[in-house]
């Protein structure tokens, strides 16, 4: 037991050696560090961005039904009964033409000419129309099919859900291209991170190729040699996503209030707040897996250890 604590004892002093003498190399690994980091904390603030943009459109998506004139309200109001035990439906408004003019009239305060129009009108040109709410976008081709079919589908003027369908549908799209061009990026840059990381780990561990010699020369065992270099590759991971997460934190902290404003139900400072032990450990967890296992690939095919 007393030699294992030796072992682990002597692996961390001799890792933390490495890590000051090895200046430039130990700069470059931690820089490659804190870029794949900040590099995985933007795919994730990037992948959440698009799922609430997703469900924010989903949720504005709706459709209003606008009947004929001469349509009574009981037979809208039979039509309101109908369409909320429709499978998937959350709700359905009735607004009436009075609620329609006073929402008008309101909307038109800023607008002095419409405003004025509106104050000479004799009577109430607007009719009676339902708002239908769904519970996803699947579910309102499905209702628009059922009334243009049903025997009330005279009654109906026309369905706005086409026109608001095509805009959400593109911003839908993009949203989807934007995870595949992100994904794209992503492995890229690890790629990329992961070769200069594996090269700079290739140039300190061979720097102290003689040392490797000398101790296998006189007996030492493959752990012996093997665990401080391994614990290097876990201490420079560790110190640069410390660095790359005290950017993340400051980003988040000073952009706090900014992102409600650009999308109401995205805070990517409390959706991190909330996840964020699962989010340290995948990140740290992968960068650190992947370190490791370059380490003692290194070390066994090149050094034989």
């Amino acid at each position: 037991m007393r030699s294992f604590f030796y072992l682990i004892k002597r692996s961390f002093s001799k890792s933390f050696n490495i890590f000051l003498e090895e200046g430039s190399l130990t700069f470059v690994n931690l820089f490659t560090i804190i870029l794949v980091s900040l590099t995985l904390w933007s795919a994730v603030y990037i992948f959440y961005f698009s799922e609430s943009l997703k469900t924010y459109l989903q949720n504005r998506l709706d459709f209003s039904i606008y009947f004929k004139e001469g349509t009574s309200r009981e037979e809208i109001e039979k039509i309101q009964k109908i369409l909320y035990n429709f499978p998937g439906v959350k709700e359905v408004n009735l607004v009436t033409q009075e609620m329609a003019f006073e929402k008008l009239k309101k909307e038109s305060k800023t607008n002095p000419i419409i405003e004025r129009a509106l104050t000479e009108l004799k009577s109430n040109p607007l009719v009676d129309y339902l708002v239908v709410k769904a519970e996803n976008s699947e579910i309102y081709p499905k209702i628009s099919d059922y009334l243009l079919k049903s025997p009330y589908s005279g009654k109906i003027d026309y369905l706005s859900y086409f026109e608001n369908r095509k805009i959400i549908e593109r911003a839908i799209s993009f949203t989807n291209n934007l995870k595949i061009i992100v994904l794209g990026i992503l492995i890229v840059v690890l790629l990329f991170s992961f070769f200069i990381t594996f090269n700079t780990l290739y140039i300190s561990f061979y720097s102290l190729k003689e040392e490797i010699e000398i101790l296998q020369l006189l007996g030492a065992s493959n752990s012996f040699i093997r665990l401080p270099f391994i614990f290097y590759s876990l201490l420079f991971s560790v110190i640069g996503y410390i660095f790359s997460l005290g950017i993340v934190v400051l980003f988040l902290e000073k952009t706090k209030n900014f992102w409600s404003m650009v999308i109401p139900n995205f805070s990517p400072y409390y959706f991190t707040l909330e996840n964020f032990f699962n989010l340290n450990f995948l990140i740290l967890g992968f960068i650190i897996l992947i370190n490791t296992l370059s380490s003692f690939f290194i070390l066994q095919k090149y050094f034989k250890l």
